[in-house]
């Protein structure tokens, strides 16, 4: 305990994040491996995903964007101000939770068919019973999400990133007990939706305290009477769509895998969570730590010097992350989804699906941890408006791109292991008839891919756009450019040595596979960094040569 309460700043949150990221990928791992990548797997995906735009966009995107700079600046000054400003947004996010998840449980079946436009039968009637239950569990969540926000500003970080733990350990013991007891697939789908709500309560009591004792001051108030208050919900509004274009992106990503062959949206759901992984512990962890500290900085040279660093260390991290998601794809896809071989349910060719699909969204993640440290820049000095409207672009690209290629590629089949397509010219970008999207016996199909490329060249549209903000309104010429090419060569050289000794060694366990693998990728992108002096590895080449000098040092004697 000693040791966790000495880590602060981005090292606590990526503490923090990676215990509740690696507890959620074992959850998602455990639920498309008993549910599957078919009816029940998609009605479960959509129904998690449709009111979990309601937290993500409210609680971790909008209100970290639009409270934390203001609570920051005035937590250093006044605790009993701030403490009424954070009452205040509390009492503001309470009303709208309630409305929302009011709405969410009533008009469940009108909301699933705006959203989930292609489902139809069974998947459409199950996906409408998880939404209700599930969207109650979300209201709570959007509360953890504002403890996040008091605990941040507190520079408190790991509790308020490990707390998902214990969100994803309730439903990890639901699912466990449910299918110990021969429950049909059905039945454990709802029962994991009720899990999900028990945990969000369980995640809110852990946090809560915390909150309490960091600013005793917090009282639920009036938003209307709190001038801080109006001001953070006017930025409110233009945050949700800045912050929250990755989840937007991926809730429109699910309204299109609708239209495409059953298991495309549960294959989605799957590749996204290994997706968000590195995300959430390189970009998240990092603008969680600098948006506090950037909205105290008044000094544009400073701001620029702590953006640029960490742009390099971003960089340099998640490109690795790329490499090894491009050569050991399937692998990955295999030894999670399939737990490691424990439970060997998932046929191959949608493991191949699930981790086609990955790849091919992690083409976007080095544009999006930049983005992320980009766009703090701006809501450090309260402009959340001009984030919103290049994440609209975005958003539109992507489904613009996502619609034009996902017909064709839903006509690819994988047959054991292999691609092979049907169809003449005249019928490439029809949609599959609905008998043939419906049947669960037919091979898996492409059309996922054409969503997640989409996504990733949103996600670079979105970073050139950011880039070209920052460098207008402060005009820092090397703002990502600085050791370019370094960071080109590393994960160039990265991924050819994953993919030469992936086609040499053909190693049938996926595990092994993906071991000897990912230990290839890991040592190259280091030696490349060490060898081409990368400033990302100067903090790890500084602690060895400190640890060398220490222990050349000659032992005083000691005193008789």
């Amino acid at each position: 305990m000693a040791r966790l309460r000495r880590l602060t700043g981005a090292t606590a949150a990526a503490a923090g994040i990676a215990l509740s990221r690696m507890a959620g990928l074992f959850r998602a791992a455990l639920v498309t491996n008993v549910l599957g990548v078919g009816r029940v797997g998609d009605a479960f995906a959509a129904a998690l995903r449709i009111p979990n735009v309601i937290q993500n966009l409210l609680g971790e995107g909008a209100l970290t964007a639009a409270f934390v700079p203001a609570y920051s600046s005035s937590v250093d000054e006044d605790d009993e101000a701030a403490g009424e400003l954070a009452g205040a947004v509390a009492s503001f996010l309470l009303i709208l939770t309630a409305a929302l998840v009011a709405i969410g449980v009533l008009a469940a079946r009108p909301i699933t068919r705006v959203i989930a436009w292609g489902f139809e039968g069974q998947r459409f009637e199950l996906t409408v019973t998880l939404v209700r239950i599930i969207t109650i569990g979300t209201g709570i969540l959007v509360l953890t999400s504002w403890c996040l926000g008091v605990l941040n500003s507190h520079r408190r970080f790991f509790l308020s990133y490990v707390a998902p733990v214990i969100w994803n350990a309730v439903q990890i013991g639901v699912l466990i007990t449910v299918v110990a007891a021969g429950w049909a697939d059905v039945d454990v789908a709802e029962a994991l939706a009720w899990g999900l709500v028990g945990g969000a309560v369980a995640q809110l009591a852990v946090q809560l305290p915390a909150v309490l004792r960091a600013n005793p001051a917090i009282r639920l108030r009036a938003p209307w009477r709190n001038d801080a208050a109006r001001v953070v919900i006017r930025r409110f509004g233009p945050a949700v769509l800045g912050r929250g274009a990755m989840q937007i992106s991926a809730f429109v990503d699910l309204a299109l895998a609708s239209f495409l062959a059953v298991g495309a949206a549960s294959a989605m759901a799957a590749a996204q969570t290994l997706y968000i992984l590195p995300l959430s512990i390189i970009g998240i962890s990092v603008m969680a730590a600098e948006l506090p500290e950037i909205s105290r900085l008044q000094d544009s040279t400073e701001i620029a010097r702590r953006v640029e660093r960490r742009l390099l260390t971003g960089t340099y991290l998640v490109t690795g992350v790329v490499a090894l998601y491009l050569a050991a794809a399937t692998p990955i896809a295999d030894s999670v989804f399939n737990l490691g071989g424990f439970r060997d349910v998932i046929a191959h060719d949608d493991v191949m699906l699930i981790g086609l699909t990955l790849a091919t969204y992690s083409l976007g993640l080095p544009a999006l941890v930049a983005s992320r440290l980009l766009q703090n820049v701006c809501f450090g000095v309260g402009d959340t408006s001009t984030p919103a409207r290049i994440a609209l672009i975005r958003i539109t690209i992507s489904f613009a791109i996502g619609v034009l290629l996902m017909f064709p590629l839903d006509k690819v089949l994988i047959v054991d292991g292999a691609l092979t397509g049907f169809g003449g010219g005249d019928q490439f970008f029809d949609r599959l008839p609905s008998g043939v999207r419906t049947d669960e016996l037919l091979p898996a199909r492409l059309g996922a891919l054409a969503l997640a490329f989409g996504a990733a060249i949103g996600a670079w549209v979105e970073l050139a756009l950011l880039r070209g903000v920052v460098l207008a309104r402060w005009g820092r010429a090397r703002l990502l450019t600085a050791q370019r090419t370094r960071h080109a060569v590393i994960p160039i050289a990265s991924l050819a040595a994953g993919w030469a000794v992936a086609r040499a060694t053909e190693i049938a366990e996926p595990l092994l596979d993906l071991v000897v693998i990912g230990a290839v990728v890991g040592v190259t992108h280091l030696a490349f960094g060490l060898a081409l002096r990368s400033q990302a590895v100067e903090p790890l080449t500084s602690a060895m040569r400190r640890r060398e000098s220490s222990s050349e040092t000659p032992e005083r004697p000691s005193t008789p």
